[in-house]
This record gives structure tokens, sequence and C-alpha cells, in this order.
């Protein structure tokens, strides 16, 4: 890891961050989705911003370099199949050039901590190619749909 330890706050503490995260979140996910932008996100992310609440949106930082985030919301993008299950974690990106180095598994975890802080059983989240990596993290398949991959984790609601 070098000299500097990564550091993981809400956004709501840290919301000089709000247009890197929202321009992470727009390149990686949102580029090819209708009237969507970098500022369409940040308009998003403020909904973010009451601190110890869901949504709440994490940001890891490396120094005072931020590296990566993850996002913890009542029900994601695409999760309409399954109304009983909430929350979820979404959007959890690393930047490309800190990948490899374990904070995408320090952002999951802190979001798993998080979420059982306020008092969730069990958390959820959608996947369509990292099913290993949440699972080497303790996170379980609930259901398979097309491409993509509920998992589990803690107690979760019984299909």
């Amino acid at each position: 890891m070098g000299h500097s330890e990564v550091r993981i706050e809400q956004l709501a503490n840290r919301s000089d961050l709000l247009l890197v995260v929202a321009g992470w979140l727009y390149y990686e996910w949102w580029q090819d989705v209708e009237d969507a932008s970098p500022s369409t996100l940040a308009d998003l992310l403020r909904a973010h911003l009451v601190p110890d609440r869901i949504p709440m949106t994490l940001v890891a930082s490396l120094g005072e370099q931020p590296v990566g985030t993850a996002t913890l919301l009542a029900h994601d993008v695409g999760t309409e199949r399954w109304p009983r299950l909430s929350p979820w974690m979404a959007a959890v990106y690393v930047a490309p050039a800190y990948r490899c180095r374990r904070i995408g598994a320090r952002l999951v975890n802190e979001t798993v901590a998080r979420a059982r802080a306020m008092g969730t059983d069990g958390l959820y989240l959608l996947t369509s190619e990292r099913e290993d990596f949440y699972a080497q993290l303790g996170w379980q398949v609930l259901d398979r749909a097309q491409q993509s991959v509920v998992m589990s984790h803690g107690l979760a609601v019984p299909l």
C-alpha cells in the first residue's frame, strides 16, 4: 500500500468529491443512458449527502487522492423483480490505476458494516461479472436472472 492507508468516508462528509464520484459513475455505467450526464448523476447523488442514512455513498481515498466508491440504496436499478429485498449495495468502483490493491474489498466490507450499523439484517447486490470477487468476501448467490446474479450478505430474506 505504500505510505498512506486507505480511508473510507461517507460522501455526506466529503461533498467536495461529489463531482468526482458522479464522473466515475457516469463513465463506468451511464454513458449510454439517454439524457444522463455527469451533472445528472451529481444531482442524483445530492440525495446521498445526509449522513448515516440510505441512500449512502462511501468514498475511498489514498492520502488526498479519491480512489473508489460504493453505494447503499433501498433499491438499485434493475432490481424491480425482487421488491422485497432491500437494501442493495451498488456502484462499487475503483479507479483503474488503483485496482488490485484490495480497495474494492475494503469498500464492500465497509458498506456491509455500515448497513449493519443501520440495523439491516441482509444486504443484496446485482452483478454480471464479479460473482467470484463477491463470493470471496462472503456473499452468497440468491438468484440468477439472464446475465445477472443476485447475491446476499447476512440474513437474507428467502425468495
